[in-house]
């Protein structure tokens, strides 16, 4: 396990609640999942059901949980399925805090309070540009002045969305608008963002993409260590990327594999099978030395199994377990080797 941010808070993916994101879930082994405190995004009523009917099955743990749109608006019938998760949910879901917006929180706080019951509230604040910083103190010092939210809110999320470009000075003022929130009275504070593209259209057949997100953060958290400033990121997944284009998925098949600064990226021509096993092999074949071993995640067994020319074709996983695979690789990766 990585050592050097020990006395930082759990890291934060932002992940999607549907089939292949509960998968990966679901494997994540308990020394990296006590490590983790996912922020789980509900948008689809279907995904609503399944929260109320597995969610406890799924992820045995804190987490946090977001049922708002991409803009982060809790609608009326978003507010209504969110109120009917923390009525319904119980085992591991009595761990799993609501995540709110700090500029509707005047309306959405009184609405969820009475069914609280011992969970904490995590805030994220979503900034479009980096250089708002200074001025959304004021946004998150008004929620704060919501009866009762000052106490129960714990966590801030600071979400700057598509990882942004940073100068030194735009790294500075970030740094001190942080530590600001932070002092407002929560116990934690993360930075999230998100560099992987929307397109991978100008990989053909292997390349990267760089993790621009991390080397920010690293950058922020340098400027003031004694902040314990939290890793949140998006993975190998577009922070734009919403259910919207959920049928863009599985066009072709792609390894999306996290390493210290990149993504190593494999990309098929296809959604086949035999595509799926193909790229496996490549990556092993081509890049050995960045492969960790089929025992360093449940995605790292399914990349190896492909490759496998023992492992009978029937027993290979292939498909959109390409998902699976890449967020199980991603946090354990993070958790492991970074973080």
């Amino acid at each position: 396990m990585a050592i050097e941010y020990k006395q930082h808070p759990h890291y934060v993916p932002i992940i999607k609640w549907q089939t292949w994101e509960q998968r990966a879930l679901a494997h994540i082994p308990a020394s990296v999942a006590k490590r983790t405190l996912p922020c789980i995004e509900v948008r689809l009523p279907a995904q609503h059901r399944v929260m109320l009917d597995s969610y406890a099955e799924v992820w045995k743990y804190p987490a946090l949980i977001d049922y708002s749109d991409p803009e982060g608006t809790l609608t009326t019938s978003r507010i209504k399925e969110l109120k009917e998760f923390l009525s319904a949910v119980k085992g591991s879901g009595l761990l799993a805090s609501p995540v709110l917006n700090p500029a509707t929180a005047n309306v959405d706080y009184p609405a969820i309070a009475p069914l609280l019951g011992k969970r904490s509230v995590a805030l994220r604040l979503r900034l479009a540009d980096v250089e708002q910083s200074s001025k959304a103190i004021a946004t998150v010092k008004a929620a704060l002045a919501i009866p009762g939210l000052a106490a129960a809110a714990d966590r801030l999320i600071v979400d700057l969305g598509y990882t942004p470009v940073s100068t030194q000075a735009s790294v500075a003022s970030l740094s001190t608008s942080l530590a600001i929130m932070k002092s407002l009275g929560f116990k934690h504070i993360h930075l999230a963002s998100g560099s992987f593209p929307s397109s991978l259209m100008h990989i053909n057949g292997a390349g990267h993409v760089t993790r621009k997100d991390w080397a920010l953060w690293e950058v922020v958290s340098a400027q003031n260590p004694a902040l314990f400033l939290g890793f949140s990121d998006y993975g190998p997944l577009n922070p734009n990327w919403s259910e919207e284009t959920l049928t863009r998925r599985g066009g072709r098949v792609v390894i999306r594999y996290a390493l210290d600064d990149k993504w190593r990226i494999i990309r098929g021509q296809n959604a086949t099978t035999a595509e799926s096993i193909a790229i496996s092999q490549l990556l092993l074949a081509l890049y050995a030395a960045e492969y960790q071993g089929a025992t360093f995640s449940f995605g790292d067994k399914l990349i190896s199994d492909r490759a496998d020319p023992a492992v009978p074709e029937k027993d290979k996983k292939c498909g959109h377990y390409h998902i699976t695979e890449f967020w199980t690789h991603h946090i354990s990766y993070v958790v492991k080797k970074q973080y």
